[in-house]
């Protein structure tokens, strides 16, 4: 029988069959394997990054506990579960996993989220580990100064937390979680979610650790002011900077070189320094003409560099950075340090630094010039204090770090770099540039009576979110004012209005970002009270109230901020720190 062209004969049929049978049966069960083989590595990634999240959650409950001997061990279990997690994942049979189709992205998304726990743990975890077990300020024995080192080590740490948390960031958000399971999505979410609380802590610590390095000069010799903010003669920030200390820091060395009180400096003749049009119109001629009104406008740059003007023109200084802080501030530092013995025998304390400070100082000495040195003595046992570091100083960490998310201690340098590290921090002492994460108003207030009188001022805030027109929300704010003096005080003239025979109180009121004002409105008087200027200051509607009062009168202001179509966060409020602080209420307004 002649075969056709190209027509394979039977025995060819049964010797390929013979061959492929085999090969095919090997592939299925290498294939089988692989799968096996692939199925086994992912559970085993899954535990250890279980187990790496509970350590992860160890670590911090540990942390906030400050139980610093377990820490390490903590460490070490995580170091091995990220390990061991990341393992599987550098296997060339992982990597050809993640190429197929439908699954390969799952395969990627657990190797990156495996290999960003095993970096977390050893290039952050492990190092910060072996720093905290022994950080604290210790004195050099030889120079009496503070051993700089572990600030060094501190900040290298967080520089290099920025660029792994900032690089794992990129890498996590570049996955396609819509091609990934349930599970997976889950997991990298978490992670993500992880990455960007750090990302939100890492510029605070930043700040403290540049705030703490400024202040110990360990970039060399520098002029630091400390600027005391007095809260019974309210500003926006908190007070004017009445009393003022001049420090100079020297790679942990820290001297006083001069206190001076606002009396030292010219009045009525204004520095020279640019600031927007929209500040002097809000705040007047003193807030450049008058130390004390450097803190009108809710910006401490503003308030940094009109100080620092004013040292440069009095006394020849230019000062490398300024602090400010108040005795609300205070009293949550000597929550941490203890009582400070005054000079006279006096102590202060948390819970009378405030009243003796700010009141009873004005009574000893009711002519006011003579309180003066009460203060500079105040100052420098309080500063003696701080510097005797015989405290727990990661307690003193969390007690600055709460100063300054009321806004009661803020700090700026003249060095760009430095100035740098305080974006996005309350220590910076700014209101947020956009409405992203918080739509952020502002109430401040600001004394026009030349007195002493704030003690006894309480206020109320109300703010009404209406979202009910996304394209244009608006954001009602309403102010009440009212003094409070005991029948049975008599007022020291010093304390009380030396211009007028009431008290006058000026309201500042910001809406958001890129608002506008729509209405303004005085509901309550008091004896009287004005409106205007209305302007833009700080890319924000800016409203001002000019009120007068006597003792029992209330007062009752408002103003409406229409938004300009974008998305907003949740309403928040930023006041001038008070001695009673402003009660503030958010309400939203019912839709329908």
């Amino acid at each position: 029988m002649t075969l056709a062209r190209g027509e394979p004969r039977r025995g060819s049929r049964r010797v390929a069959h013979a061959i492929v049978w085999p090969i095919l049966a090997l592939v299925l069960v290498g294939v089988g394997c692989a799968a096996w083989w692939l199925y086994s590595a992912a559970m085993s990634v899954r535990d250890d990054l279980v187990a790496a999240r509970s350590a992860v959650s160890d670590l911090q409950r540990a942390a906030e506990d400050r139980r610093w001997d377990q820490l390490e061990p903590i460490a070490e279990e995580l170091s091995d579960d990220a390990a061991s997690a990341v393992e599987p994942t550098t296997k060339p049979l992982w990597r050809t996993a993640e190429s197929l189709p439908v699954v390969g992205e799952n395969f990627r998304a657990v190797r990156v989220t495996a290999e960003g726990v095993d970096e977390v743990s050893t290039e952050i975890v492990d190092p910060a580990v072996g720093l905290v077990g022994t950080f604290g300020l210790r004195r050099d024995p030889a120079t009496g100064g503070f051993d700089l080192d572990p600030l060094r080590q501190a900040t290298e740490i967080v520089a290099t937390a920025d660029r792994v948390v900032g690089d794992l960031r990129e890498r996590v958000r570049s996955l396609d979680l819509d091609a990934t399971i349930g599970q997976v999505s889950q997991a990298v979410e978490q992670f993500d979610g992880m990455l960007g609380t750090a990302q939100e802590t890492i510029p605070q610590l930043s700040g403290a650790l540049a705030s703490i390095g400024a202040l110990l000069g360990i970039d060399g010799q520098k002029d630091v002011v400390l600027a005391f903010l007095n809260n019974a003669e309210a500003a926006a920030l908190g007070g004017g900077p009445a009393a003022q200390t001049l420090l100079s820091v020297d790679d942990g060395t820290i001297t006083i070189a001069r206190q001076v009180s606002s009396r030292d400096f010219p009045t009525a003749i204004p520095v020279e320094l640019p600031v927007d049009e929209s500040a002097t119109q809000l705040y007047d001629s003193i807030l450049l003409d008058n130390i004390n009104a450097a803190t009108s406008r809710p910006d401490f740059p503003t308030a940094a560099q009109i100080i620092s003007a004013n040292w440069q023109r009095t006394f020849g200084v230019t000062p490398d950075d300024i602090i400010s802080l108040d005795p609300i501030a205070l009293s949550r530092i000597l929550e941490v340090t203890g009582p400070v013995a005054m000079p006279d025998g006096d102590q202060l304390t948390s819970d009378n630094v405030v009243s003796k400070l700010l009141n009873e100082a004005y009574f000893r000495y009711p002519e006011g010039v003579q309180s003066d040195p009460y203060f500079a003595a105040a100052a420098s046992a309080v500063f003696a204090r701080i510097m005797a570091a015989d405290y727990d100083v990661w307690a003193m960490g969390q007690a600055l770090v709460d100063a300054a998310n009321r806004g009661t201690l803020m700090m700026w340098s003249a060095d760009p770099a430095t100035q740098a590290l305080f974006d996005g921090t309350r220590l910076q002492g700014v209101l947020p540039a956009t409405n992203e994460g918080a739509t952020v108003a502002g109430v401040y207030f600001r004394d026009r009576s030349s007195s002493k009188i704030d003690y006894y001022l309480h206020t109320e805030a109300t703010v009404t979110t209406d979202a009910c027109t996304p394209d244009a929300p608006t954001f009602t704010i309403e102010v009440r004012l009212a003094f409070d003096i005991p029948d049975d005080v008599r007022l020291p003239e010093f304390v009380n209005s030396n211009l007028y025979g009431f008290y006058r109180t000026e309201v500042f009121l910001y809406g958001p970002v890129g608002a506008t004002t729509t209405a303004v409105e005085v509901l309550e008087s008091g004896l009287a009270a004005t409106t205007g200027p209305s302007v833009t200051d700080l890319a924000r509607p800016a409203e001002k109230f000019t009120v007068d009062m006597e003792d029992g009168q209330t007062a009752l202001v408002r103003a409406t901020f229409t938004g300009a179509p974008e998305t907003y966060g949740p309403t928040a409020v930023r006041t001038t720190p008070m001695i009673n602080p402003t009660t503030v209420t958010l309400n939203d307004a019912p839709c329908g």
